[in-house]
């Protein structure tokens, strides 16, 4: 663990704009990566890259200084103008040895995304550590590193309250649509064909949900997302024609509010409230229409306050991921000595192997030679079960002294 190395350009420095600079164009990645690693010597490598961090994980016997970071990225991205590349370089993140194993943690645990609690990022974790092992970049260090981050993954999300509330948009206007009681046989249009109206299309398939209309400006794109609630597509000018809906949920880019007063004659039914999610900044709904009383209205305001209160929530289970996350590190610990002592011990049965060779070929060979063919088969088998047997044992026992006192140190 000692030897192990991180450079993170992360959102907690820098805006998106610049992470996005140091994202590798996947068809360039292997190439790249090939090159980073033989021009620096480094054994092993990873690249991980998600919408709001950039990090590269690797190995060096020594420590990573602010030179050889700005080497490095440099390698990668050549076409940096050097202001950034400078920037960059003093204020990412360089960490060595435990110090890059925790953060290696901390990242898969989601204790340092954006929104604490994600479960994405172990997903991003584990798929770009196959992608670099397939391409024969990483070996042992990373490999406990990575299968030790998605245990405690595993373990956080499932024995802490860290992931119990929603705190995404589109997670918690399912929770808001699900409380009010909007059922699968309600009529629901959708405004807008963006991924915050794709992701809730999800939501309604899952479920069930098929009395489904979509209205958007391109009627193609709102065919797209139609076909996967398996309902119908409808210009964005028509929605006024629509009749009869139990929900509208719209997340437009319009700078004016699109749903107007003058929508709700045709679009409420006798006796019942309307639920209407705008999940658009600005609203797509008309002052009058939040405030009337034949909608039950939940904009964006209400969707950040539920969002605060769910962050809130998880900030409580904090204390318990880290101390999970500090067991982890002794385990990481643990299983990085139990390693090296596996590596150390593979070395005797070749030496024995040689000097049983020696004994045999050179030393006894003379003595040999006045042996019979059988003589010569039942020494051959006596060797054999001294080399398997006998000398397994005090390799065992040996191991097991080694680990003993790694243990207790």
């Amino acid at each position: 663990m000692n030897e192990l190395r991180s450079i993170a350009i992360t959102h907690q420095e820098f805006p998106l704009s610049t992470i996005g600079k140091f994202h590798i164009d996947p068809d360039q990645r292997e190439m790249l990566l090939r090159s980073l690693k033989n021009q620096f010597g480094l054994n092993e490598l990873m690249y991980l890259s998600t919408c709001n961090r950039v990090e590269l994980i690797f190995t060096l016997p020594h420590f990573l200084c602010g030179g050889q970071t700005k080497a490095i990225l440099g390698h990668l991205f050549p076409a940096l103008d050097a202001a950034t590349l400078d920037e960059v370089s003093k204020r990412c993140l360089k960490m060595n040895g435990a110090e890059s194993a925790e953060h290696l943690l901390r990242v898969a645990c989601s204790l340092d995304s954006v929104v604490i609690g994600e479960r994405e990022i172990v997903t991003q974790l584990r798929k770009s550590y196959e992608e670099c092992m397939q391409w024969g970049l990483t070996g042992d260090i990373i490999r406990l590193a990575i299968n030790q981050c998605i245990r405690t993954s595993k373990d956080i999300f499932t024995h802490t309250e860290l992931s119990r509330k929603p705190v995404s948009v589109v997670s918690l206007a399912w929770q808001c649509f699900r409380e009010y009681g909007i059922a699968p046989e309600n009529r629901i249009l959708l405004i807008g064909a963006g991924q915050v109206i794709r992701n809730f299309a999800k939501f309604l398939s899952e479920n069930g949900y098929a009395e489904v209309v979509v209205a958007n400006r391109t009627i193609e794109r709102a065919l797209e997302v139609a076909k996967m609630v398996n309902g119908t597509s409808i210009a964005l000018s028509e929605i006024g024609n629509q009749h009869a809906f139990d929900c509208i949920v719209t997340c437009t880019s319009s700078e004016s509010a699109i749903i107007q007063k003058s929508h709700l004659e045709n679009w409420i039914k006798p006796n019942q409230k309307l639920l209407l999610i705008d999940l658009a900044l600005p609203a797509d709904t008309a002052d009058e229409v939040k405030f009337s009383n034949q909608c039950r209205y939940i904009g964006m305001e209400d969707i950040q306050a539920l969002a605060q209160q769910n962050l809130a929530y998880r900030q409580q289970a904090l204390e318990a991921c880290e101390a999970i996350v500090s067991s982890s590190m002794k385990e990481l610990s643990r299983l990085y000595q139990e390693r090296m002592v596996e590596q150390a011990m593979n070395e005797i049965p070749y030496l024995i192997k040689e000097i049983r060779n020696t004994a045999i070929g050179s030393v006894f060979a003379k003595d040999l030679e006045n042996l019979n063919d059988e003589s010569k088969e039942l020494l051959e088998r006596i060797l054999l079960y001294m080399e398997k047997k006998y000398i397994s044992i005090p390799m065992k026992m040996a191991k097991e002294v080694m680990l003993d006192n790694i243990r207790q140190n």
